[in-house]
C-alpha cells in the first residue's frame, strides 16, 4: 500500500513540476506579446506623425506648383525668348524594327 502513494505521490510532484513550467512560459509569452503589442502602436503613431508631416509638405509642394504655373503666360514666354510659330511641326519617332521583321504574335 506504502509503494502505491509513494508512486502517486511522485506523479503529483511531476505533473506539479511541469504545470509550473507550462504556466511559466505562457506568461513568458504573455509578456512578449503584450510588449510587441505596445511597440506597434508607438511605431504606428510614429509613422501617423511621418505621414502627416509628408502630406503637409505635399500640399506646400502642390501651392508653390499652381503659384508658378499661373506666373507662366505669353508674356513670360516671349522675355524667356520663346516665338510664336505660325506652322507647327511635329517629330515621329521611328520604328526601329525592318519591313518585314516585325514580331509576329500570332504563331
Amino acid at each position: 500500500m506504502r509503494t502505491q502513494a509513494v508512486q502517486i505521490n511522485k506523479f503529483e510532484k511531476r505533473a506539479f513540476v511541469v504545470l509550473v513550467f507550462i504556466i511559466l512560459i505562457l506568461f513568458g509569452l504573455y509578456l512578449y506579446f503584450i510588449s510587441k503589442s505596445i511597440v506597434n502602436v508607438i511605431v504606428r503613431e510614429e509613422i501617423n506623425s511621418d505621414v502627416a508631416a509628408v502630406s503637409s509638405t505635399i500640399s506646400e509642394l502642390e501651392t508653390r506648383y499652381i503659384a508658378h504655373k499661373e506666373a507662366i503666360d505669353i508674356e513670360f514666354a516671349k522675355s524667356a525668348g520663346f516665338k510664336i510659330l505660325k506652322e507647327k511641326k511635329f517629330v515621329a519617332k521611328k520604328s526601329l524594327a525592318r519591313k518585314g521583321t516585325a514580331l509576329n504574335l500570332g504563331n
